[in-house]
């Protein structure tokens, strides 16, 4: 009788048991927008053993260029990794969303220790029973498929993540080139400031002119010393700037390549518009849509009230004889039946749709204002190098010629070469400007302006 009381219980758990649900496939890593694609990036385990923070990839040193940079950034940001380590969770979570409620073990003894009959034990009956709750409407299944597209959304916001990476080391790539190109010309500066000094000294050691000469070029070299020095510490603070997006604050990287002069046409307004929906802040409504309607099936479904079912043997102790006991619950959903629940699934559903909108309409807003701006900053390139600059040149060195010869002080001398040396910011400020423009504009389309130039890990 034991044994067969034993077998029935096997045979009650067998029944009431099921398989639980595997992984996500890992198809979430493989929404990638255009920009940076062919790029590596961080990706934590899956399943780590312990709790400990991954070994990051090297640093990179010596003459680094833009690619190297980017792949480094990838491999290596803090940020990124912690996002993904959100993605690993959501999955983790997505597959504990998918198990099956463990089965309860009720052992219970009854007319025991009385008076009279039913002193002792004589009279006991012990039960042993599983119960099992059983999830109608299909339950486990909706809040697996709620679970699973709230991965994918971690997802695209790792893939947000990336592109910011991406973006940010970019721009910080080209502000350290520019602060290079400011620091060359404040050098220049310096050194020409120095030689007017000197051969206005000479003039005044000739009295050939008034020493007020020499004060207005000691002040005018005295000003292109403090730019130099006040354009070194830019240099170094663009560097750790640089170098903060893989995760270090003291750059072992020696010089980045690069040449700021190299810019192309802008493509068209309605090419940039027509991109918008690569960008992954429009792309991840799809899965944002998707979520929310399973959030309203999973809120249906929590109308239909769930079942307990159990099932065992009983003994009496009095007779030695065993019978099996069988028992079902479920609540009666008299009050409440979620409409609670439901109406605020359906409401936030259609708060997502006007979330999405209100996205598509502030990108497309963002683009064109960035295409504004890189417009701009392609036209003043081409009149700062072409007209501005040329003519800068020419009237210093007209200006140098006429003050060899006495023609005029040391005051036009140097209005000359301020003249000269702002017009070379000007063109700084304008190909730095254009170059963030493009690194906007790609951010906000989620692909590179124009895909031949997009660089490659070790890039030169």
């Amino acid at each position: 009788m034991q044994r067969r009381a034993t077998s029935a219980l096997i045979a009650l758990v067998l029944a009431m048991s099921g398989c639980a649900s595997g992984p996500l496939d890992g198809s979430v890593w493989s929404e990638r927008s255009p920009l940076g694609r062919t790029l590596d990036t961080v990706q934590p385990s899956p399943n780590p053993k312990h709790v400990a923070v991954s070994e990051p990839a090297a640093e990179p040193s010596g003459a680094i260029s833009l690619g190297d940079a980017l792949a480094a950034a990838l491999l290596r940001s803090p940020a990124l990794e912690a996002t993904g380590y959100e993605v690993r969770a959501r999955e983790a979570e997505a597959l504990q969303a998918g198990l099956l409620p463990n089965p309860d073990l009720d052992i219970e003894f009854e007319n025991f220790g009385g008076t009279g009959e039913v002193h002792g034990f004589d009279s006991m009956e012990t039960t042993l029973a599983l119960s099992q709750l059983v999830e109608l409407g299909g339950k486990r299944v909706k809040r697996r498929r709620v679970a699973e597209y709230e991965t994918r959304l971690a997802g695209w916001e790792y893939e947000i993540r990336r592109i910011d990476v991406l973006s940010k080391t970019a721009a910080n790539y080209v502000g350290l080139l520019a602060a290079e190109r400011r620091l060359r010309i404040a050098i220049e500066t310096q050194e020409l400031s120095q030689r007017v000094f000197d051969a206005v000294g000479e003039r005044v050691d000739a009295g050939k002119v008034s020493p007020v000469e020499r004060i207005k070029a000691r002040v005018e070299l005295a000003q292109a010393e403090l730019e130099r020095a006040q354009t070194e510490r830019a240099v170094a603070a663009a560097r750790v700037r640089l170098a903060s997006n893989w995760g270090s604050t003291s750059p072992q990287f020696d010089s980045i390549a690069g040449n700021l002069d190299v810019i192309v046409a802008p493509p068209s307004l309605e090419s940039l518009l027509a991109q918008v929906e690569q960008n992954p802040d429009i792309a991840r409504w799809a899965a944002e849509a998707s979520l929310r309607q399973a959030e309203i099936e999973l809120a249906l479904a929590q109308r239909i009230p769930d079942i307990t079912v159990a099932g065992g043997m009983r003994y009496y102790s009095e007779i030695d004889e065993t019978a099996f006991v069988a028992g079902l619950s479920m609540p009666l959903q008299i009050f409440d039946r979620n409409q609670g629940g439901i109406r605020a699934a359906r409401l936030r559903a259609l708060q997502g749709r006007r979330l999405e909108e209100a996205a598509r309409v502030q990108t497309r807003t963002m683009v064109t204002e960035a295409f504004q701006i890189l417009d701009a900053a392609y036209i003043s390139v081409h009149s700062t190098r072409d007209e501005i600059l040329p003519s800068a040149e020419l009237a210093f060195e007209a200006a140098e010629e006429a003050f060899r010869q006495g023609k005029i002080g040391a005051l036009g001398l140097l209005d000359a070469e301020r003249t000269l040396f702002d017009a070379h910011r000007q063109l700084t400020a304008a190909l730095t400007t254009y170059h963030l423009a493009v690194i906007a504009s790609e951010r906000l389309i989620g692909a590179p302006l124009h895909p031949d130039d997009q660089p490659q890990g070790n890039d030169q």
